[in-house]
């Protein structure tokens, strides 16, 4: 136990003493896209490895295309967006087999978002058809304006999970650990770029 609770405390200090990913950084680095590979861990042993995503970037950094795949490599969410000026459309498809965080079939009706004074995004909240909240998820940053943790709680306020971000000497984002009840380690998502 107090392992787990020193490797926290130094994930949090690693994630607090780096900054993040930008969207100007995407821009300036003329990132193109980005693939996600997740590993998943079992009583601390790796048990799987599948790549969870791929996201593409227009020339201004947005993120124009985000596919999510199951672990069989089957889509599960596709999200398309597009840009004028600062506004955004967004079109979403689900496919079968996506799923909340308690493993139900989704069918959320309305999300509802809350900004900082620096526009970044502070909390998400998920309503299902009733208006009742599904899921309620907050973001922290640092100075920067980078994301460094997102916390989610369930409809009841139970915390469900918390993930801490990882960032290499570019301050592009290397990693995603996400951690459930008692801070232990359910997985861990790295990401490569192509230029």
């Amino acid at each position: 136990m107090e392992k787990r609770i020193l490797t926290g405390l130094f994930l949090l200090l690693l994630s607090v003493a780096v900054s993040a990913q930008s969207k100007k950084q995407i821009k300036e680095m003329k990132i193109k896209s980005c693939t996600e590979t997740t590993v998943l861990y079992a009583d601390g042993k790796e048990t799987a490895t599948f790549k969870s995503a791929f996201m593409t970037f227009d020339k201004d950094g947005n993120t124009t295309e985000e596919i999510q795949y199951n672990q069989d490599g089957s889509v599960k969410r596709r999200e398309t967006a597009k840009y004028a000026g600062k506004n955004k459309t967004e079109e979403v498809v689900d496919s079968r087999g996506d799923k909340d965080i308690e493993g139900n079939k989704t069918n959320y009706r309305k999300t509802t978002y809350k900004y900082n004074a620096n526009g970044d995004k502070t909390e998400e909240t998920d309503y299902d058809a009733a208006g009742n909240v599904v899921k309620r998820t907050t973001y922290a940053y640092n100075k920067s304006g980078d994301k460094q943790f997102e916390v989610i709680y369930d409809g009841s306020g139970k915390l469900v999970k918390k993930i801490v971000y990882g960032y290499d000497g570019k301050g592009l984002r290397i990693s995603k650990s996400t951690y459930g009840p008692g801070d232990v380690l359910l997985k861990m998502v790295k990401y490569t770029y192509g230029y």
